[in-house]
């Protein structure tokens, strides 16, 4: 139904939403081929039955149908809604239900009104909507309102207005007046606009300008710009900075930041000096430095070492080297290695470690040559915790080994680490048996 770059919240984060049981896909799929389009003038009228009181807006829900409930004149779904193992039931439940929104429309709209609220009903919620959104908007519309009124729903009013909106955006907007405040008119506006942008950005982004200050601005601008982003990141980056302030435009900027260091990271590296210091910077800085060195190592180094944040100088170095050493390993080691003593080189020893602890021996010759005690510490920590993802004991061991504090503990706290991810009972047994000091023993086990 819809395509799109997810979001953790955006619009396209609730997509997967849809797919909640496979079983629901399949006969969504199944039905809708066999379902032909019908105008509003032959659509079946439903029936004019009241909402029962268990699915009204607030009554109490349940997850499991009941095992024994009144006749409903169906009695196929009945027993297939009455299926106690929940897969199965819903591989047995919604074909049926799909032949029967098939072959009629009013009794399918009956079933649904009296089910009880919980997967099963959403899914049969879903089947009818996608239905009636083909055949009549506002009939989809109506019944939305009126059944899907739980949080968990609201991705069924972006299915809805992601049709809407690529059949006519004006009645889409007009229908979205409709949508009460919160979640689902937030995921609403998200799916219009963002379906609205694939086919006129420009009018999109004016249309948001327009909303008043609020939620719905913030959604709509959101959504408009993100899909600006993945087309022209540029214009993008100049518009957020202007029309879209706080988290939901860092969160635009970060993703037009990546897809332009993928295209024109030189363009990037520019226009990565407009950014205030912050979130969005550090991360883009990262993003850029390793497109950068994709192209050519040396520049991508002359370019970190000119950033006027030493920190950010620090994390693009570190970048370009996971590039280079994926390329040549020993010369990024040389350079680590020549690197003096300072906070770069220890910030960036103990992440370049991880790059030579596949041979714990010869990373631990290479630590050892560094220029800086602090930056061998570091290193030593990473080898330690690389080491005992695959040999936990021999790791452990050569921590123990280490003379002085803190890198003792700080070697064993990522080998113990290491080992309890994968034999918790071991790795305890070990440190309940060391002949350690109780002050080192606490330190290994203090969260870090």
């Amino acid at each position: 139904m819809h395509g799109g770059v997810i979001l953790p919240a955006g619009f396209k984060a609730l997509w997967p939403l849809l797919g909640v049981a496979a079983a629901a896909g399949l006969a969504l799929l199944w039905w809708r081929a066999s379902t032909p389009e019908v105008s509003p003038a032959h659509r079946p009228a439903a029936p004019a039955a009241a909402t029962p009181a268990s699915v009204r807006p607030g009554a109490p829900t349940a997850a499991v149908p009941p095992p024994a409930a009144a006749p409903s004149g169906q009695p196929e779904l009945d027993a297939a809604a009455a299926v106690v193992e929940p897969q199965k039931r819903m591989q047995e439940f919604l074909p049926k239900f799909a032949t029967l929104l098939n072959r009629d429309l009013p009794a399918a709209l009956a079933y649904l009104r009296q089910m009880t609220r919980g997967p099963l009903f959403s899914q049969a919620l879903l089947l009818t909507l996608d239905l009636l959104a083909r055949r009549d908007s506002e009939e989809a519309l109506d019944l939305a309102l009126n059944l899907a009124t739980q949080p968990d729903d609201r991705h069924l009013f972006a299915m809805l207005f992601d049709r809407f909106a690529r059949t006519d955006v004006v009645r889409a907007r007009e229908r979205l007046q409709r949508v009460p405040p919160g979640e689902t008119r937030e995921a609403s506006i998200r799916a219009l606009t963002d379906a609205w942008a694939r086919q006129d950005a420009a009018a999109a982004l004016d249309w948001a300008r327009q909303l008043p200050a609020g939620s719905d601005r913030t959604a709509a601008l959101e959504s408009v710009l993100r899909e600006l982003a993945a087309r022209d990141p540029v214009r993008a980056i100049a518009e957020t900075a202007t029309e879209l302030p706080g988290p939901p435009g860092e969160r635009v900027l970060q993703l037009a930041f990546q897809v332009l260091s993928a295209g024109d990271p030189r363009r990037a590296s520019e226009l990565l000096g407009t950014l205030p210091p912050g979130d969005v910077q550090t991360l883009a800085t990262s993003e850029v430095a390793r497109a950068l060195a994709l192209r050519d190592v040396p520049a991508a180094l002359a370019w970190a070492r000119r950033l006027p944040i030493e920190f950010n100088q620090w994390l693009a170095l570190n970048a370009v080297l996971s590039v280079w050493a994926q390329k040549d390993t020993l010369a990024a080691a040389r350079y680590v290695h020549d690197l003096p003593p300072g906070g770069a080189l220890d910030y960036i020893a103990g992440q370049f470690a991880l790059y030579l602890a596949a041979k714990p021996e010869e990373a631990i010759l290479w630590a050892e040559a560094l220029a800086s005690p602090t930056a061998r510490d570091a290193a030593f920590a990473t080898i330690a915790s690389a080491w005992a993802q695959r040999a936990p004991r021999d790791a452990v061991r050569w921590a123990e080994s280490l003379d002085g504090e803190p890198v003792r503990s700080n070697a064993l706290a990522g080998a113990l680490a290491a080992w309890r991810a994968q034999d918790p009972r071991a790795a305890a047994l070990w440190l309940e048996q060391a002949r350690l000091p109780p002050d080192v023993k606490a330190r290994i086990l203090a969260p870090r």
